[in-house]
């Protein structure tokens, strides 16, 4: 959307102060969470709370991608997401 196409100009300005700041907080969470593969501090080997959690994220991700008009294509180890999401959703509830 190009600034002739805004029709209001206060909920494009509350967008754009609330969006990027956002995007950079989910990224340093990401950070920390990546922080936790690190083998010498942690052992994660044991468990499917790895695969679980991140096709969870990724599904919240692809379905709020398509709110802003983006079309991505999901797949864990070649399947699609859809097909692995309910058994995940069903393991994450109970971490």
């Amino acid at each position: 959307m190009t600034k002739s196409q805004i029709i209001s100009q206060e909920k494009a300005d509350r967008f754009t102060r609330m969006f990027g700041p956002r995007i950079k907080q989910l990224d340093k969470q990401i950070q920390l969470v990546q922080n936790c593969s690190r083998k010498d501090g942690y052992e994660w080997g044991f468990t499917n709370h790895v695969p679980t959690a991140f096709i969870v994220l990724f599904k919240k991700l692809n379905e709020c991608s398509k709110k802003f008009g983006l079309e991505v294509e999901v797949k864990v180890n070649g399947r699609d997401i859809e097909e692995v999401f309910e058994q995940a959703q069903d393991k994450f509830n109970e971490l």
